[in-house]
């Protein structure tokens, strides 16, 4: 793929003026400026400069996970350049790399790829704990924070839309499949890697994997500084055919296993999804995680919520109580080793109507601030914040006060609405 050169527009006296920006040359730059540290910094720094609408249609936004992110790497650990996620649930693994590094491509096509295989075969918590063990200066997680979490409270921080209802679930069940989406990122890419990855992906490639080349082109900005201006190479095709085998073995449904076979290519299997916490392990990680005065604090809130006839949902790294309406589950409260926080889908906001929106969020919040204050009174702004147990002390019994009647006012909301 070519492109043209940029051209800046500017008007000088009622006169329109064109400049052609002239195309930088990492390669012969010997700044310690200009490394690979650079396309990393910058991924880390502004994900959206990544098109990745362009692998999946659906991906809004893309939030950063971290960099230098360690994996074991088939026996030896290494660590990923920068990873990613997008709001509907992809896993995105990056590897940068400068037109001046003599790496063979084919050695950087293969780690990124054992990579994939690493990351799709971990649970929940221990790719949870390879991002904690990322160096300070890029860990984006914070100490026992899930991915669902971090990603809701960027959004909420940053005034994005809020993440869809099944984002945890999505992001475990498309990572442990193999739907991941795999960049390899350069200053320039050499005609030897558009070669080798379109052969892989026409060619040799079967699994749900997308692996594509970004070129992040700088530009010389006249008396301003330079511009990074991205461009995809390469993407993945998409498979035509495929053929799902799913055995469920005997009643232990969360342990189906299910092969995928793309006609006139080898099986894939996927493995199973992560296994839902129980209330045995949560009360283990909540007595591990919290001092003991928190630690009470969140027994006396989980022995009053399972009390109040609120259905509950457990997911692998949190337990959710809600209502059920019209047969699916409505989520409210979320439980997880250090936090407690309270969101209402969208589903339910948008059966409630603008005014009984607010009137949730003001209740919920007389309690505690779930919401921030200033969020109360619009109904546009449904992002939540994800608080710690400590929110909660002395104020358990009208926390679950206010959610069973919240979740009365979302039964009534939906039984008018159906």
């Amino acid at each position: 793929m070519t492109s043209g050169t940029p051209v800046l527009l500017s008007v000088n006296e009622n006169k329109l003026e064109t400049t052609l920006l002239s195309r930088v040359a990492m390669r012969n730059e010997v700044t310690e400026e200009y490394k690979e540290e650079l396309l990393q910094e910058l991924i880390d720094g502004q994900p959206s400069l990544l098109p990745v609408s362009e692998f999946y249609e659906d991906a809004t936004h893309l939030f950063s996970l971290g960099r230098e992110i360690p994996v074991d790497a088939g026996g030896s650990e290494g660590f990923i350049d920068n990873m990613l996620v997008t709001d509907d649930g992809h896993l995105v693994v990056v590897e940068t790399k400068l037109w001046r590094n003599s790496e063979a491509i084919r050695e950087v096509v293969s780690q990124t790829l054992h990579y994939a295989m690493a990351v799709s075969q971990l649970s929940p918590l221990e790719l949870e704990a390879c991002l904690s063990r990322a160096d300070p200066r890029w860990r984006r997680l914070g100490k026992d924070e899930t991915v669902a979490q971090y990603a809701q409270n960027f959004a909420a921080s940053n005034s994005l839309p809020g993440l869809p209802d099944d984002f945890e679930d999505a992001f475990d069940r498309l990572r442990r499949a193999g739907e991941i989406l795999l960049l390899i990122v350069g200053d320039r890419i050499r005609p030897s890697a558009e070669r080798l990855v379109h052969w892989i992906n026409t060619t040799a490639g079967s699994a749900p994997y997308k692996l594509g080349l970004i070129e992040l082109c700088f530009y010389e900005l006249p008396g301003t500084g330079r511009i990074v201006v991205p461009r995809t190479l390469l993407r993945t095709r998409e498979a035509s055919r495929h053929v799902v085998s799913v055995n469920l073995q005997g009643t232990a449904r969360d342990q189906a296993a299910v092969t995928v076979t793309e006609v006139g290519k080898p099986p894939i299997k996927i493995p199973p999804p992560g296994i839902p916490l129980t209330e045995e392990r949560l009360t283990e990680l909540v007595r591990t995680s919290n001092p003991p005065e928190i630690v009470e604090v969140a027994e006396q809130l989980r022995a009053l919520l399972k009390s109040s006839g609120l259905a509950t949902r457990s997911l692998p790294s949190e337990i959710q109580y809600g209502v059920r309406v019209d047969e699916g589950f409505v989520p409210l409260a979320h439980l997880s080793a250090q936090f407690i926080w309270f969101q209402i889908p969208m589903r339910a906001v948008r059966a409630l109507g603008d005014d009984r929106f607010v009137e949730c969020k003001g209740k919920i919040n007389t309690v505690a601030h779930f919401y921030r204050p200033m969020d109360v009174g619009d109904p546009r702004k449904t992002n939540a914040l994800i608080p710690k147990y400590g929110i909660l002390k002395d104020k358990v019994e009208a926390f679950e006060g206010a959610v069973t009647e919240i979740a009365d006012m979302i039964r009534s909301a939906v039984a008018e609405a159906a």
